[in-house]
């Protein structure tokens, strides 16, 4: 630890993001043929914060853009005219990708999207990006014999559909914490067990039937008929906006164990 102090403990949740230094110290990755590392770049993210925009975007935005999907876009209001401005991509084949900063520059021209922000927006500090890694296994979820359990990114658990990964580390950090609770400090295995269990009933179904969507939006059928459901008004509309963002669990009809929370949605 920083200034030479050491600390002791039974247990580390290591919730230290993509780059996980816990795990390079713990359970070191290999890189992939072409020197890069997989699971730093399933999706990336870009945001630029805008001051003065107009009323519209006090409003929360997404845009599903037939040119993005499975990506898209966003404005989130911060109040007083400011808003977080972003888009969010899948890592394309081969790793290599154009500047997401002309991408996001380019769509704030789009006449849909600059109505919303208005004419006179100006850019706010600087642009950040980072990487969003969406390939859960169950080999990330823990090392050291269960004394080490990764959560959020540092465990790969964002969603492949959309990149979000605020609920998936939420609900790692809690799992982690409940393995914890109920193994105790003398039976690590037993944590790292019980935490493997319920990231694979309930996330990891989560993640693999949304990677399976995000390659059926990625094509141009599949990005047709998710534009059809989101633009088409009344029920349907809502009902393909929860359960795109995962209002409710992406997997659930899948999970009979989960349909209460299916019921506690509608």
């Amino acid at each position: 630890a920083g200034g030479g102090q050491r600390w002791t403990a039974p247990y580390v949740v290591a919730a230290d993001g993509a780059w996980s230094p816990t795990r390079k110290l713990t359970a070191p990755a290999e890189p992939d043929g072409d020197g890069t590392h997989p699971h730093l770049a399933d999706w990336h993210a870009l945001r630029q914060y805008l001051s003065g925009t107009g009323p519209d975007a006090e409003r929360l935005w997404v845009w599903l853009e037939p040119d993005l999907l499975p990506g898209y876009a966003w404005s989130f209001p911060l109040g007083a005219g400011r808003v977080n401005f972003g888009v969010a991509t899948p890592r394309p084949p081969g790793g290599r990708r154009g500047s997401l900063g002309a991408v996001l520059a380019a769509l704030a021209r789009r006449p849909h999207i600059a109505a919303v922000l208005g004419p006179a927006w100006e850019v706010e500090g600087p642009m950040r990006s980072w990487p969003i890694p969406a390939e859960p296994d169950a080999g990330l979820l823990q090392a050291g014999g269960g004394r080490v359990l990764f959560v959020g990114d540092a465990a790969r658990v964002a969603d492949p559909l959309t990149g979000e990964g605020v609920g998936q580390a939420l609900a790692t950090g809690a799992a982690a914490a409940r393995a914890v609770l109920a193994a105790g400090a003398a039976d690590p295995p037993g944590a790292g067990r019980r935490y493997e269990a319920e990231v694979a009933a309930g996330l990891r179904p989560d993640n693999r039937a949304s990677a399976v969507l995000a390659r059926i939006m990625g094509r141009p059928w599949g990005a047709r008929g998710a534009l059809r459901a989101a633009d088409s008004g009344g029920w349907v509309r809502d009902q393909f906006s929860r359960w795109m963002f995962e209002d409710y669990p992406r997997a659930v009809l899948a999970t009979p164990r989960r349909w209460d929370q299916l019921r506690r949605h509608q």
